[in-house]
């Protein structure tokens, strides 16, 4: 009777699933999120993780919404105005939020991360001006909630991943870098105004959001909300893209 032989081992894995980073030598544990790699006896069929190449890692800053078709004349006519509360809170908040980009900044080059209570107001900061903005042109037709209120179920939604580590000469360099990133956010940013104009005048007109315009502004939004993750919030080092999807490896792009 000839015996079955064994299941052929899996070879280390390289990659970690979840964050998505390389695997130091001899690691048990990812450096960055720590979750544990699968020991080298463990069999192929009963492996979790491809050990080849890395999977796709989602951006650490993700701006999503949720398309509505119908909106309010009403609020949509008076939206500058029902507006204002949350932008006197922007004018608190964000000459704390620039105030503490500079010192996250110098505490990073030294620590070599940004510490966790201004990591925690700098992603609540960035979900209450993206949200705000999305109500401004329109995206939604529901009030946002203000910075500390829950935003569970609110259609415009602002993820952003726990604090990293952020290597310091990269730290040191991220203004010059992100220039090309904020000169093509201020762009969208005026793309943004004239389709909020259109938006208005379709809704007024027809008490409907073309979807079109829905589109565009996900894409210019998204790109704001990722540029100013980056800098000067240094939620992540992570250079923003224009796609709301994840990034693929080196090898698939």
């Amino acid at each position: 009777m000839a015996l079955t032989p064994p299941p052929p081992l899996a070879p280390p894995a390289r990659f970690c699933t979840t964050c998505g980073r390389e695997r130091e030598p001899g690691a048990r544990f990812c450096v960055r999120c720590g979750r544990e790699f699968p020991d080298i006896d463990v069999v192929v069929d009963d492996l979790p993780v491809a050990v080849d190449e890395a999977p796709a890692v989602p951006y650490p800053v993700a701006y999503r919404t949720q398309y509505a078709r119908d909106q309010s004349r009403l609020t949509a006519a008076f939206r500058l105005v029902l507006a204002v509360p949350h932008v006197l809170v922007w004018a608190v908040e964000i000459p704390i939020s620039l105030l503490l980009a500079v010192v996250g900044w110098a505490a990073a080059l030294v620590i070599g991360r940004l510490p966790a209570p201004i990591h925690r107001f700098q992603a609540a900061v960035l979900a209450h001006v993206t949200r705000t903005g999305a109500y401004l042109v329109l995206q939604t037709r529901r009030f946002p909630p203000f910075p500390w209120q829950p935003g569970l179920g609110y259609p415009v939604r602002v993820d952003v991943a726990p604090a990293e580590p952020l290597p310091r000469l990269r730290t040191l360099v991220v203004v010059p870098l992100a220039i090309p990133a904020v000169v093509t956010a201020v762009f969208f940013g005026v793309v943004s105004l004239m389709l909020a104009i259109g938006a208005w005048c379709a809704v007024l007109a027809t008490g409907r959001l073309p979807r079109t315009i829905y589109d565009m502004q996900e894409l210019a939004l998204g790109f704001q909300c990722r540029t100013l993750g980056h800098m000067p919030m240094l939620l992540t080092l992570v250079y923003p893209w224009y796609e709301s999807g994840p990034l693929l490896p080196r090898s698939r792009r």
